[in-house]
């Protein structure tokens, strides 16, 4: 099983191929600006591609996830780690350029906003991880209140099945 750490920054993990948008001189880890296409991968080549904390630095996250969905095997799983919209946190670092919440992911999958609605993904599992205070709350009445009230939500999960 082939596995990918996609900008995985000093979590450098045994047994997968790892990469960064930062040049390091370190061997274990390949250079891959994420900014530019094509990435420096063979189509179909990983079962599992993890982004933890990093797609909200990119300047086109949804063409980094068709990357990543061109360099997966048909059912291959993307696992997705981003700060949640509404938590200070998502704007911590002055690099990040883009927030996200639960229905950004669904649009994209779903293909709302294209003309070409062939699936590319399915959402397997979206989690929304409360903060302390968030725990408070039953999830149903915290998503609720997470559109008026901010720091209920730290981080959200999310895992992609690659369609082929």
């Amino acid at each position: 099983m082939k596995k990918l750490n996609f900008s995985c920054g000093n979590d450098i993990r045994e047994g997968w191929d790892n990469c960064d948008w930062q040049e390091t001189h370190d061997k274990k880890v390949i250079y891959c600006d994420a900014n530019k296409f094509p990435f420096p991968f063979t189509d179909n080549a990983y079962d599992i591609i993890l982004l933890k904390q990093c797609l909200n630095f990119y300047e086109d996250p949804r063409q980094v996830l068709l990357e990543l969905w061109r360099i997966a095997k048909p059912g291959a799983i993307i696992s997705i780690e981003v700060p949640y919209y509404n938590n200070k946190g998502a704007y911590t670092d002055m690099d990040s350029k883009r927030f996200f919440h639960d229905q950004t992911f669904i649009t994209f999958v779903e293909n709302n906003c294209r003309i070409d609605k062939t699936p590319q993904f399915k959402i397997l599992m979206l989690y929304l991880e409360p903060t302390v205070v968030g725990r408070f709350f039953p999830s149903f009445v915290r998503k609720k209140l997470s559109l008026f009230i901010t720091g209920l939500i730290g981080k959200m999960f999310v895992k992609l099945q690659v369609i082929k």
